[in-house]
């Protein structure tokens, strides 16, 4: 990667923190106005941008690709859509989601980002909800997507970089106060969750709670010359859209990968010598299943993870193989949070984990409350409570799920977690995830930390319940091997067992190696699917589970039915 100057001057990030009307609507015209080195290309793609022009792009500066959103608003606006009109975009990861973001923004449209890897029945049920007037996609989703919504009478255009043919030969039509001036409030944008308890909700983000992160960013975000950007992140994700917009407000070089596997990511990583990478879990715990090795990846010096707090095993994994001085900046976060809203850097030298998630940053009110909204003291494990500016304004279309989330005023996140003396907070679970045992309510998460931490062999592990007698739940876990085939499920959950039970900790009743998980879009392992397949596995007998296509799997050697590998 040749890389001109493209990093935007210090008194300029110091400007541009100080401009109050700069948000997530019209932070591009910002950035090319004040950003000398605009001509200059700073970002990168893995996988060429094709647009409806016929245009193939490998690489963006500030100018190019203020022209390409032009195009696209040109079209949009030539296709009917207006101010506050949702638009629903359906692509694979890449640099598309930005450019349709950014088009319809300026016309104060809202995009709706639907992740590409959602089912297409998901998807379309998804759009239907919003009230999308529209949908962009390319031919691969359309194909899966289009019996779905051919039904959707509010979907005024379905279309296509294919069969968008009508401006190829026509001027750019612009309306003359563009781009849009949004107000504080205005919705930029509605994202889903990840659905990994349901149906994936509409998150509505506004044009100043979502830039409230993006503002500290211009102060206290590495961008010299020297760094790098892999940007390993799902792109229609609002984590993606974040760092997306903070790459461009600093002309910080990136990379943006469309292969979001771990392999990818550690070999782009050694390529380009990202100093800056910035990922999912999912994506960390695949790269750590690699066995790097101490100094292999020595050009990092901060890894981001956002989404799900990370696993210790996997952290250390990273900064050992990153720069000898490369921290692990670990952000719990959900959608509706706005960004992550705890602050926990780990190194090399870190010996604080347990799922301590961090201390609220300083403009955050956390608490945790029991069931009926009472606050919790220390060490008393409750619902995660949250009070910050960069709340999402709630669910589009859905205002009573919106004040069903609350508290006490509190933005209740689903999170299981419990504090300490000094406001260390430690997560634990989520909510829908804890299993009641006869010896009382398990969290999965710090069992999950305490298998991973101890088994070398082990890459990933998910921890659910199921029925198992008299009402309550046992333990079962699927486990990934670094090298599959190595190891027994008996020897596994035996070995583990007595870890579990050293600790203090409810043991696992049936144990199966696999190679891989159901997921949702965004990566995340759908609990709720494994405990409806293996909602019978510890009551049913052993000959019943010929028919169920299971392999090397174990029951724990109290379990009436007898082991099996």
């Amino acid at each position: 990667m040749n890389i001109n100057p493209t990093i935007l001057p210090l008194y300029q990030r110091l400007k541009l923190f100080l401009t109050k009307p700069l948000g997530c609507g019209n932070f591009l015209q910002y950035s090319v106005a004040n950003n000398p080195y605009r001509n200059n290309d700073f970002l990168f793609l893995e996988k060429p941008f094709q647009t409806f022009t016929g245009e193939t792009i490998n690489r963006f500066s500030l100018s190019s690709l203020k022209d390409v959103v032009d195009n696209y608003a040109s079209w949009y606006r030539k296709s009917g859509v207006r101010e506050n009109d949702p638009v629903a975009i359906y692509l694979d990861d890449g640099i598309g989601y930005f450019i349709h973001y950014l088009a319809l923004n300026n016309l104060g449209a809202i995009p709706v980002l639907v992740n590409g890897r959602m089912d297409p029945d998901i998807a379309a049920d998804f759009i239907r909800r919003v009230g999308a007037i529209g949908l962009y996609s390319d031919q691969k989703h359309l194909d899966t997507i289009s019996g779905y919504v051919k039904t959707n009478e509010s979907l005024k255009f379905i279309a296509t970089d294919v069969n968008n043919t009508s401006v190829q030969s026509s001027e750019i039509e612009l309306p003359q106060w563009y781009p849009y001036s949004p107000t504080d409030s205005h919705p930029i944008m509605i994202c889903h969750s990840s659905g990994t308890t349901g149906k994936p909700k509409p998150v509505i983000f506004g044009h100043q709670q979502f830039f409230f992160g993006k503002r500290i960013r211009l102060l206290n975000f590495p961008a010299s010359q020297s760094d790098k950007f892999l940007f390993a992140l799902p792109s229609s994700h609002s984590a993606g859209i974040s760092y997306f917009m903070t790459v461009t407000l600093l002309g910080l070089p990136t990379m943006v990968l469309s292969d979001l596997s771990g392999n990818n990511a550690i070999t782009q990583a050694k390529e380009l010598k990202a100093t800056i990478v910035a990922a999912f879990p999912q994506t960390y715990a695949d790269m750590a299943s690699h066995s790097l090795e101490k100094d292999q990846l020595s050009s990092v010096k901060m890894w981001i993870n956002t989404g799900d707090a990370a696993h210790e095993a996997h952290i250390r994994t990273l900064v050992n193989a990153g720069n000898s001085k490369s921290v692990f900046i670990d952000g719990l976060g959900a959608s509706e949070l706005g960004m992550a809203l705890f602050n926990k850097v780990s190194s090399r030298q870190t010996s604080l984990y347990n799922r301590y998630m961090g201390k609220p940053r300083s403009f955050v009110k956390a608490v945790v409350l029991d069931e009926e909204g009472n606050l919790l003291p220390p060490y008393q494990v409750g619902f995660l409570g949250i009070k910050s500016p960069t709340i999402t304004p709630g669910y589009w279309n859905d205002s009573n799920r919106t004040l069903k989330s609350y508290k006490q005023g509190y933005w209740i996140s689903g999170d299981l977690a419990y504090y300490d003396q000094e406001n260390k907070f430690f997560h634990v679970d989520r909510a829908v995830d804890a299993i009641k045992c006869a010896s009382g309510l398990v969290n999965t998460l710090p069992i999950e930390e305490l298998i991973l931490k101890n088994n070398s062999a082990v890459a990933d592990c998910t921890i659910i319940g199921v029925p198992k007698e008299k009402g309550f739940d046992g333990l079962v876990a699927f486990i990934k091997l670094k090298a599959p085939g190595n190891i027994i499920a008996s020897a596994l959950i035996t070995a583990i067992n007595k870890q579990l039970v050293d600790n203090k900790f409810e043991p696992l009743s049936f144990l199966q190696i696999v190679s891989n998980l159901p997921v949702g879009s965004t990566g995340k392992v759908l609990k709720r699917k494994l405990r409806e397949q293996y909602q019978d596995i510890l009551i049913c007998a052993e000959h019943n589970l010929e028919g169920k296509g299971l392999h090397d799997f174990a029951y724990a050697q109290q379990s009436k039915v007898q082991v099996r590998s």
